[in-house]
């Protein structure tokens, strides 16, 4: 798949699918289109250079990605995560682990690490915190069960209609019960200790809504995605983008 500029493209061909904007689901789409429907596909994008929330920019001596700096489960090739990018990327983008502490905090003068893997995690925050044993595990455990039942929850969206008008309030429930809620009141449920809530919120910043208005079911999705650890595109994300839409 090629890109170029609206400027000097001329738009007299005859096409399967259009897709507006060229943001990482637009081309997703795209990309699948493309590669395994065989459709021809046309992206719109009023921007000058395509990729949404993976483009990188620059100021003098400087360079900051947009939106994509780290995902979860890429190193192990059998991941749903891993296939995905595969299928879409057809194979091409690499990747490499980040260090293993993939998470710092800092609340007040205090500097706090998460570590990859569930149970080193686990004992890690048991040391900053060794009279919170019992809510930390009640945490992971919160977490883990709510990420699971999120998989029912999106196999409704996949499923022949007439089967999700049947089961699906049956699939959407066990994640609901979690989703209903806000990650500050579930989280607070299990302890007082300010510090604590602090740090098991902390990673809002990559979902973007504050502990007391985000959904305690999508806070737990992106926490027990990064369980076992995060890695990144090599090549920064504007140049994996280049080599998938080739």
């Amino acid at each position: 798949m090629k890109y170029s500029s609206y400027k000097c493209q001329a738009l007299d061909e005859s096409w399967d699918a259009i897709v507006i904007g060229s943001g990482i689901g637009g081309l997703a789409t795209a990309a699948l289109l493309s590669l395994y429907a065989g459709k021809r596909v046309l992206v719109l994008e009023r921007h000058y250079t395509p990729g949404g929330y993976t483009h990188v920019f620059h100021r003098p001596g400087y360079e900051w990605d947009v939106g994509l700096h780290y995902i979860g489960r890429v190193q192990d090739q059998t991941s749903r995560s891993r296939k995905a990018f595969d299928l879409v990327t057809n194979g091409q983008l690499q990747w490499e682990p980040m260090p293993d502490v993939y998470d710092r905090f800092v609340i007040g003068s205090q500097e706090y690490e998460f570590v990859s893997g569930a149970e080193r995690l686990r004992d890690r925050l048991n040391d900053y915190f060794p009279r919170e044993s019992t809510a930390i595990g009640r945490y992971l455990k919160a977490v883990q069960s709510a990420a699971k039942a999120s998989d029912l929850y999106f196999a409704e969206k996949a499923i022949p209609r007439a089967f999700a008008f049947l089961f699906g309030g049956c699939m959407r429930a066990p994640l609901m019960r979690w989703a209903k809620r806000t990650t500050a009141d579930v989280v607070a449920s299990f302890t007082r200790n300010q510090d604590l809530i602090g740090l098991l919120t902390a990673q809002w910043g990559d979902y973007g809504l504050p502990p007391g208005q985000s959904s305690f079911g999508l806070h737990a999705i992106v926490a027990n995605h990064y369980l076992e650890g995060a890695s990144y595109p090599v090549g920064v994300p504007a140049a994996s983008r280049k080599r998938s839409l080739r």
